[in-house]
This record gives structure tokens, C-alpha cells and sequence, in this order.
């Protein structure tokens, strides 16, 4: 494995650089020197932040940075290298759990009061629990994780007032800590049952009953949401429960349309986080609806649910992380099928940044393209999806079909055929494609080549009879453009 490969190295490329310079300070503090000085490595290396590039990082350039006057390459000078690396990584490994919990300021709080719990220090407890419960019900931040955290601090509270042997407030609290533990639970359950379906549905995986499952089928929701009408976390139970009955029917309007009021009536209670997975899951049971009916409701309904998950700022886990591509391609694409051709422009110059470094001029080349594509500016369209180069599998095979397109358009044929040509090897040598996605692919190439002589012959027959065969095909890509094309001969 090369140097910057290192899991040391992979872990240095995720830090800010704010963080890289505090993690010097950290590795040099007398509390967590654990005997060698690593400052000279991490020194040496840190030179390189933040892409450590292969060809000028290498484990000889820091080791001659390290020993100038020794050679490096023998056992003894890679062992050394690989022991200072190792103890670096340790450091790190204890430096990014030790700023995790001073980000976390929730969990921070409950490990001070098991300390003063564990330490007899119980005089205390109340004081640093109000700080506690302060953070933990702050405006804006409820999750289903942080209902699970409410059952942690109650275990504290019980431990509290056993010890100062206060039974009523000991019964009291035990009984509040079993109903955040069974709200958590019932969330939970619900998010797993949503998640089986999907796996089903999308991926064909079957699954084999288990606790869960059972358990789920031997409750009656409806008569549980009843009983605990009055509980501020009722409604992330009532959105889990009527998204899954939306989703098992096939995205029902009627339960989905109830699912997205819940949550919009209530979106402004909880945390970035839990907007992120709940909007996935309007968007995963729409695009899930578009997939069985190809309605275009569901996919305005997508449309406006990307749109409002962008305005909301849920679109990526943390304000730190990077968007992800296939949202950022989502929006593009359902942008172009509505020709909001304004939005999407004003998408790529906005959020073409916020993606990973590596994906950033790549992604905003092919969604110019698909823009200009979609406006009929074919010259330009071309002019874009020449500078792409991908290495994700399913952009790779985005590009091919947009460029097979844009020839069409330009009567481009012999690229055309050589495009054809690449596509069909590309399919052959292409393992992570499944088969039936691959036979669509195969379909659409045959049927794209089919249009190249029809359109040569200009034979009006043909191209009818073939648009009946596209129609019929069951396994097709680009059949709706296919079909365009079809009726334009």
C-alpha cells in the first residue's frame, strides 16, 4: 500500500485546518505524549495537507525528512517509519474521539454526571443536570437519537435519587426512562420495517422474519399513537408510521400526503440530521412511486421535496460534510424535466463546491451539458461533455448515453458508432453493473444503432414498427427519447 493510502493519511485528509493545527498541539501536550516525539512526523507529513499527492508524498520523502543523512528502502528504515506512523495514528484515532465529545455536548453532559455519580460527588448532580437538560431539549434539535438520549439521562436520574434514597422520584423517573426506551424503540421499528421494504422493492433482497418483524405485526400503531397523543415526540412515531403505510402501498397519496404534512407542521422542532433521513425517506417513496406508475405527479412532488430539502439545508448530514453526488445529479435531472432551466444554472453555480473536491468540475461539465442539452444547444452541450472525466460507474455510463444523444442530435455519426462500439466493451468488461440494468443498456445501444440506418434510409415503416417494439420492450434505457426520436422519422 502506497504512504498516502495509510489509514493515517486518510484520516490527517479529514481534518479542517483548524484541526491540524490543534491536533499538533495535542501530540506535543505532556498529558498525551505517550513517550516518542512524533512532532517531527506529523511536521513532515502535515507539509502535504490536504491532498497528499502521490507523486510528491511518499513514505522516502518523510523518511529523508526525518534522517536526512540515511537512505531509506532497507528493513530497518521502513520498520522504524512504520512504528512512528503507527504511534501518529494512535494519536489521531484518540485525538478525533476526544473532539467528537467536545462537539457533543449532550453526551458530554451525561458523562460528567456519571462521574460525579461514579465518584460520590452526588451534592452536584442537580446542578450540572439542569445544564444538562438545558442542551438536551434545545429548540430545533429533537431526533430519534436524541429521545434515546433522554432515556440515557434519566438512568442517571434514577441512580441519583437511589442514592440519596429518595424512592417516589426513583419509581418516578425509572417509569419516565422505560417510556422515552419504548418511543425510541417503536421509531426504530418502524425506520427497520421501512428499510426492509425498500431493500425488497429496489434491491430484491429477501428477508427472513425475525423479532422485529413479528413484534411489528403484533402491534396495533394506530391505538399506540392514540395513547401517547400527548407526548412531544408523538409525531415522529405518526410520520415513520403513515411514510410506511404510504410506502407498502405503493407511495399511497392519501397516507403520504399525511406523512409530509406531520413533518412539515413540524420540521422546525428537530435536528438537521433527522430532516436529512426523513425528507430521504418522502423522496425514497416517491421516487419508489415514479418507478411503478411513471406518473408525472411523483415526480413533481420530487421535484419540490429536493427543492424544499435545499432551502432547509438538509440536503447533506452536517453543515462540515459534502453533498452528495446523486443528490446534486437529482436535482439537475428533475430541474431538466420540468425546463427549469434557471434553477438548474443557478443549482451548479451554487453547489458545485459543496461537493467532494474530487467530483466538483466533473459534475459541473455533465450538468451543463444535460442543461444545454435539454435547452436544444447541442454545440455546447458537446462542448461540456468533452471535459468530463469519470470514474464513478453510474456517471460513466451517464456520459456515454448523454454523448451517444448529443451525436445524434449533431449527426455525429461515425463518433456515434465508435461511442457505440466503447459502450458495448465497457458493458462486457463491467462487473458492479447489474445484469438486468446491463441488458437495458445492450437494448438501448441495438435500438440506438437501428434509428442511425432507419434515419439513413428515411424508411417511415421501419421506424414505426420499431417504436411498437420499443414500447413493448420490457428492459429499456432512454426508451421515452428513443421513442421521441422514433416518431420525429
Amino acid at each position: 500500500m502506497i504512504y498516502s493510502d495509510t489509514k493515517l493519511i486518510v484520516f490527517l485528509q479529514t481534518f479542517s485546518k483548524k484541526e491540524t493545527e490543534e491536533f499538533e498541539k495535542f501530540i506535543i501536550s505532556p498529558y498525551f505524549k505517550q513517550g516518542r516525539d512524533l512532532q517531527p512526523l506529523y511536521k513532515a507529513i502535515v507539509k502535504f495537507y490536504p491532498d497528499f499527492d502521490p507523486e510528491k508524498f511518499n513514505e522516502e520523502i518523510i523518511y529523508k525528512e526525518l534522517y536526512p543523512d540515511s537512505d531509506f528502502g532497507d528493513r530497518k528504515s521502513k520498520d522504524i517509519l512504520k512504528t512512528l506512523s503507527s504511534s501518529l495514528l494512535k494519536m489521531a484515532e484518540e485525538f478525533m474521539v476526544i473532539s467528537n465529545l467536545r462537539k457533543n455536548k449532550v453526551l458530554r453532559n451525561r458523562t460528567m454526571l456519571e462521574e460525579l455519580l461514579d465518584r460520590d460527588l452526588v451534592k452536584y448532580f442537580s446542578k450540572y443536570r439542569d445544564i444538562a437538560d438545558e442542551v438536551l431539549n434545545m429548540k430545533g434539535e429533537l431526533s430519534g437519537n436524541r429521545i434515546l438520549e433522554k432515556y440515557f439521562i434519566k438512568g442517571t436520574d434514577t441512580r441519583y435519587f437511589n442514592s440519596i434514597l429518595d424512592h417516589g422520584n426513583y419509581l418516578k423517573n425509572a417509569f419516565k426512562s422505560g417510556e422515552y426506551l419504548s418511543e425510541y424503540f417503536l421509531i426504530n421499528l418502524l425506520r427497520i420495517a421501512k428499510l426492509k421494504y425498500f431493500s425488497r422493492a429496489e434491491d430484491e433482497i429477501e428477508h427472513e422474519k425475525d423479532i422485529a418483524d413479528l413484534l411489528f405485526e403484533s402491534m396495533d400503531i394506530e391505538k399506540v399513537l392514540k395513547i401517547s397523543e400527548d407526548s412531544p415526540h408523538n409525531f415522529l412515531l405518526a410520520f415513520h408510521y403513515y411514510s410506511y403505510l404510504s410506502l407498502i402501498k405503493k407511495c399511497d397519496p392519501v397516507h403520504f400526503a399525511k406523512a409530509k404534512e406531520i413533518f412539515y407542521n413540524n420540521k422546525s422542532k428537530i435536528s438537521r440530521m433527522e430532516k436529512f433521513y426523513l425528507y430521504a425517506d418522502l423522496l425514497n417513496i416517491q421516487n419508489l412511486g415514479y418507478h411503478f406508475v411513471k406518473y408525472t405527479a411523483n415526480r413533481r412532488e420530487i421535484y419540490d421535496l429536493l427543492i424544499s430539502c435545499i432551502e432547509d439545508g438538509a440536503y447533506k448530514l452536517t453543515k462540515e460534510a459534502y453533498m452528495q453526488p446523486g443528490f446534486y445529479r437529482n436535482v439537475i435531472l428533475n430541474a431538466i424535466f420540468f425546463k427549469d432551466y434557471e434553477k438548474a444554472y443557478e443549482f451548479t453555480d451554487k453547489f458545485s463546491d459543496e461537493l467532494k473536491p474530487a467530483y466538483r468540475k466533473n459534475m459541473k461539465f455533465y450538468s451543463r451539458a444535460l442543461i444545454s442539452f435539454g435547452k436544444g444547444d447541442f454545440e455546447d452541450a458537446l462542448v461540456n461533455i468533452s471535459k468530463v472525466k469519470y470514474d464513478l460507474v453510474n456517471f460513466k455510463v451517464d456520459v456515454k448515453l448523454l454523448s451517444l444523444k448529443i451525436f445524434y442530435e449533431l449527426r455525429m455519426t461515425e463518433q456515434a458508432f465508435s461511442m457505440t462500439d466503447t459502450f458495448r466493451h465497457y458493458l462486457k468488461s463491467n462487473n458492479e453493473i447489474p445484469a438486468e440494468l446491463k441488458e437495458s443498456y445492450s437494448n438501448f445501444i441495438k435500438s440506438y444503432i437501428r434509428i442511425l440506418n432507419i434515419r439513413e434510409k428515411k424508411d417511415k415503416e421501419e421506424a414505426m414498427y420499431m417504436k411498437k417494439e420499443t414500447e413493448d420492450e420490457k428492459l429499456m434505457a432512454q426508451r421515452s427519447w428513443l421513442i421521441d426520436k422514433l416518431e420525429a422519422l
